[in-house]
């Protein structure tokens, strides 16, 4: 299950559809999680050489992951699971965006 949530990450960034049931806590946590682990694992950081720091990349995943995970819809989420919602939807990619724009200030060099 877990290859399935990576392969459809960018999918599940869809915005709603007719039927919008908010994640549980549970869920919501479980998902944000995920969204925080990928993001560590794709933005670099380094020893102060042009790029932020390891606490900074953290600070950064921890407000773009919660940010994201706040947009799901439980049938978002069943959507990537089942396959129905594909990884290179547009709106996905805004989605990423906009959350990577709202928290791009703790990347900055200080």
């Amino acid at each position: 299950m877990t290859r399935i949530w990576k392969a459809g990450l960018c999918a599940a960034l869809l915005s709603g559809g007719a039927a919008a049931t908010p994640l549980s806590p549970g869920q919501h946590q479980l998902l944000q999680g995920f969204l925080m682990r990928g993001c560590v694992k794709r933005t670099p950081a380094s020893d102060g050489v042009g790029l932020p720091g390891n606490e900074q990349v953290q600070r950064y995943c921890q407000c773009a992951s919660e940010k994201l995970a706040s947009t799901f819809t439980s049938e978002e989420v069943m959507g990537v699971v089942t396959g129905q919602i594909k990884k290179d939807d547009p709106r996905g990619k805004q989605r990423l965006k906009e959350a990577s724009a709202a928290c791009g200030q703790y990347l900055e060099q200080r």
